[in-house]
């Protein structure tokens, strides 16, 4: 088995969200040993993320899987009246118990973002995956 990457105490030094390709996708880099290592967390099949706490120097504990239900019920004030707004996109008219069953029916996971100091979260998203890359990734 193919061992995760860490993105403990890596630096989100940026985000980006692809709203058509329904993508989410976290940049982070660790500056504590002789050279950077920059990581990418990659959502996919994004259907509802939220994140709050923003900072210019965000440090990660740790990006985890989670249960749907529990983040759901967690959240469910902010939840419970978006459905207006259709978001997530998913028909369940602020009934809480509805938007868990379709959830899970999609398949899809709940994944929370962790964090030491700074941006902190969470992505409902068929996928997640994390990257390295060689550089900082150019955000615009």
């Amino acid at each position: 088995m193919e061992r995760e990457l860490s993105v403990h105490d890596h630096v989100v030094y940026a985000y980006s969200v692809d709203c058509e390709e329904r993508r989410v996708v976290v940049h982070t880099v660790y500056r504590g040993g002789p050279s950077a290592k920059f990581t990418d967390v990659i959502f996919g099949d994004v259907v509802a993320h939220y994140f709050e706490h923003v900072l210019p120097e965000n440090i990660l504990f740790d990006v985890a899987e989670a249960d749907v239900a529990a983040v759901v019920r967690e959240h469910g004030s902010l939840l419970a009246d978006s459905w207006r707004y259709r978001w997530p996109a998913v028909e369940y008219r602020g009934d809480l118990d509805v938007l868990i069953e379709k959830l899970k029916a999609a398949g899809v996971r709940a994944y929370v973002i962790e964090s030491s100091y700074g941006l902190s979260g969470w992505v409902l998203a068929g996928s997640c995956k994390r990257v390295a890359r060689g550089e900082a990734a150019r955000v615009m």
